[in-house]
């Protein structure tokens, strides 16, 4: 099976306090036919959750290679795709659900991979859910 992670997802698996077994026993089944994936933008927003959550004092600086090296081995399959196309749809989606273009990225990569979003965020399930793509 194919999946989409968002960083909400996959920050569970570091943040001390917002910790999930749903996403920790979600890494630990992966099986090696499936494909986990994730939109360029996901790099960015996880380099920015471990600067906030830095400057919050939630993790020590000596976690971040720990934390970098963790995600590293999930084997997350990075989609760079970038286009007119591609901007439409993300427009499209934030328009119609009233997200920021960044939620809309998991969605258009879920829709167009068919494949089952995997987030935190109720808002990102529930608009994905709207137009057909399983949710967490």
């Amino acid at each position: 099976m194919d999946y989409v992670v968002d960083c909400s997802f996959t920050s569970a698996l570091f943040l001390p306090d917002e910790s999930s077994e749903i996403a920790r026993n979600f890494f630990l089944k992966i099986r090696p036919s499936d494909v986990v994936m994730a939109p360029f933008l996901w790099w960015y927003e996880t380099n920015n959750v471990l600067n906030i959550a830095l400057k919050r004092k939630r993790l020590k600086h000596s976690d971040i290679g720990n934390i970098l090296r963790l995600l590293e081995q999930l084997k997350i399959v990075i989609d760079y795709s970038i286009g007119v196309d591609l901007s439409d749809e993300i427009i499209y989606l934030s328009q119609l659900y009233n997200l920021s273009s960044y939620d809309a990225v998991y969605i258009e990569l879920a829709k167009r991979k068919k494949a089952r979003l995997m987030s935190f965020d109720a808002g990102i399930i529930s608009s994905a859910e709207k137009i057909g793509v399983n949710g967490l």
